[in-house]
């Protein structure tokens, strides 16, 4: 009997001590969160909700962005993250304002700042960067234009997403 209850503990110890380890990843879908796939209505803050429940779990996260088109204005996904593993994984396209002046002189369209092992995976990133380099181009007065390419962290990682640029871009 004293055999029994010692392997019963010993199992339940185990259990409870392995448990969060063999636990999937949470996953933030960012169309909960009030994100519209159709290319128009602007998502920022649905993937900025997101971006808040991944950063603040200490679980590794998932943020998931479905297929289709989701409009973004400049955002700034920001830690300090209570985890490290963090993907953010698009099998969609997110789309920059095709007026550039939305953006105005904002440095970055997307940014992560203070932020540790984030994955970006998938996806498309379309800039809309022609219309701003036309008017570079023009010689009128433009703004400097926003960037993807500002980011302040130690660990990103970007395996494949597809970045759209402007012909006359330079990466």
């Amino acid at each position: 009997m004293a055999n029994a209850i010692r392997n019963c503990f010993l199992l339940a110890s185990l259990v409870i001590v392995f448990t969060p380890c063999l636990a999937g990843a949470a996953q933030y879908n960012v169309l909960n969160y009030g994100a519209k796939p159709d290319g128009r209505t602007d998502s920022t803050k649905a993937f900025l909700a997101a971006w808040t429940q991944a950063c603040g779990s200490i679980s590794r996260s998932t943020i998931y962005v479905p297929p289709g088109r989701y409009f973004l204005r400049n955002v700034q996904f920001s830690g300090p993250c209570k985890n490290n593993a963090i993907v953010v994984r698009i099998d969609g396209s997110l789309l920059a304002p095709t007026d550039y002046r939305v953006i105005g002189n904002a440095a970055n369209w997307i940014s992560f700042q203070h932020v540790d092992g984030v994955t970006v995976s998938g996806g498309i990133l379309d800039g809309h960067g022609s219309g701003l380099w036309d008017c570079k181009q023009s010689g009128k007065n433009c703004p400097s234009g926003a960037t993807v390419r500002s980011i302040f962290c130690d660990h990103l990682f970007f395996p494949s997403p597809s970045f759209l640029f402007s012909i006359r871009c330079k990466v």
